[in-house]
């Protein structure tokens, strides 16, 4: 069933963060949204706010109180004073302002964090909530104050039409939406496509350590957004604003994050920026941040262990080891940059020296290469070692070698448009051993005269 949450802070400057030219409350209801897909902005000139809808998402923290209460604590984390939040819940939209207000205007108390009113007691608890409580115009207010009309219950027991003919019409309108027999349509905030928050420093900061502080509130703003739309991020750009010099802004110092797989903690993003930043050595002092998202992705979270670690240190397995290396070679990543830490990817070509290339550990996988019928070795060579000559034509590495497995044979290379006789292979390849023990990957040329080289060794 649908119940609505709304909770209502006094008006003081929210966080100073903000998207593009957007007002500040928007990383406030993109956190928000990573509790409900319906979310609906609420002003006055008292208090300011939100509608969530959690009915539909209850389920998915544990039940309706803890998911109240979890809202709560993250606004408390974000900086909101506990005793500056009002807070209540009801099966309408309409009731649930109304029950917010009265608790930020005082009007009623409740023992709890929050006031949650169910569908059951919605008429009880309506007949006695002040009419101050709504957010009506004091035109309205006043007369019906006059007459002695001082709850919603006196008002609701008034004749419809008499009413109707000296108030109006939508006012019957509104408490019919208030108690729930009237639809109460709600204009949701979409989801923002594009993510980009700045802040602006209260005094110029000079070193690393100082604007960790504020990064992680951009952070923070970050990892709402992207949990609200279940995503990820692969590519972020922080930017460092710089004091005017003899009247002119230098240009801001732009540093880059790019990521492995998608990723939306905020203290995971911190310690790969502080590497950055750290190796980029800003110029300047700073006076301001703006980090913006530049490339996001479906976020597939991984489940952690089902048992403690063990007291003999094993390694971790499966899931948990693939995201402890991935962590690794994206904090050396952001600590060596690309030329440092690469990763080996496979490419569309029969041969072997090309079979594979590097690329930089945050790059998008290449399109899948189907394995090659027969093994190949580990350990490749870069340039193939001659293991025989003219006189001496069979194949000598270590001793003699005796011949496994083979021939295969591997002709390509011919339609490469420049330089193709540099770049074409016409080989015969042959798995051998020699005298040590070791199992080689060798070939002989098909053209004269057919010359036996060393290519790889096998594990």
């Amino acid at each position: 069933m649908p119940f609505w949450f709304a909770f209502l802070l006094d008006p003081l400057p929210l966080p100073s963060s903000r998207q593009g030219s957007e007002t500040q409350a928007i990383p406030l209801s993109a956190w928000a949204q990573r509790f409900s897909t319906q979310v609906v902005p609420l002003s006055g000139p008292d208090h300011t706010g939100f509608l969530i809808e959690t009915g539909g998402s209850e389920r998915l923290f544990g039940g309706r109180a803890p998911l109240h209460r979890k809202i709560l604590d993250g606004l408390r984390e974000q900086g909101f004073a506990a005793d500056r939040i009002a807070a209540a819940g009801a099966p309408t939209p309409a009731a649930a302002h109304a029950f917010a207000r009265a608790r930020a205007l005082g009007l009623i108390a409740a023992p709890a964090a929050s006031l949650a009113v169910e569908r059951h007691e919605l008429h009880a608890a309506l007949d006695r909530l002040p009419l101050r409580a709504l957010a009506w115009e004091a035109a309205l207010l006043e007369p019906l104050s006059d007459l002695g009309i001082e709850t919603v219950g006196d008002l609701l027991r008034l004749p419809r039409d008499a009413f109707a003919r000296r108030f109006g019409a939508q006012w019957l309108a509104v408490l019919d939406r208030m108690v729930g027999t009237a639809p109460d349509p709600q204009a949701c905030l979409p989801a923002p496509e594009r993510l980009c928050l700045h802040e602006e420093l209260s005094t110029a900061a000079i070193g690393v350590e100082s604007l960790q502080g504020p990064l992680m509130r951009l952070l923070g703003g970050v990892e709402a957004f992207l949990r609200a739309r279940n995503l990820g991020a692969t590519a972020l750009l922080l930017r460092t604003h710089h004091p005017k010099r003899r009247g002119a802004t230098p240009p801001p110092s732009a540093t880059p994050l790019m990521l492995a797989a998608p990723e939306r903690d905020a203290v995971r993003l911190q310690s790969l920026f502080a590497e950055r930043l750290t190796r980029a050595r800003l110029p300047e002092a700073v006076v301001g941040l703006e980090l913006e998202v530049l490339r996001v992705h479906a976020f597939a979270a991984t489940s952690g262990e089902l048992l403690p670690p063990t007291a003999q240190g094993l390694p971790e397995e499966g899931g948990a080891a693939r995201k402890s290396t991935r962590h690794l070679c994206e904090m050396l990543h952001a600590r060596l940059g690309s030329a440092g830490v690469f990763q080996l990817q496979a490419c569309d070509d029969h041969r072997p020296e090309r079979a594979y290339c590097s690329v930089p550990i945050f790059s998008s996988p290449g399109p899948m290469v189907p394995p090659p019928a027969a093994s190949r070795p580990l350990w490749i060579l870069s340039q193939p070692l001659r293991v025989s000559d003219i006189h001496h034509p069979q194949p000598r590495y270590g001793g003699p070698l005796t011949l496994l497995a083979g021939p295969e044979r591997i002709e390509a290379g011919w339609w490469d448009s420049l330089r193709p006789r540099a770049h074409a292979v016409h080989r015969d390849y042959f798995v051998a051993r020699n005298t040590r023990g070791q199992t080689l990957w060798i070939y002989r040329e098909l053209a004269a005269p057919r010359t036996w080289f060393l290519h790889g060794f096998f594990s």
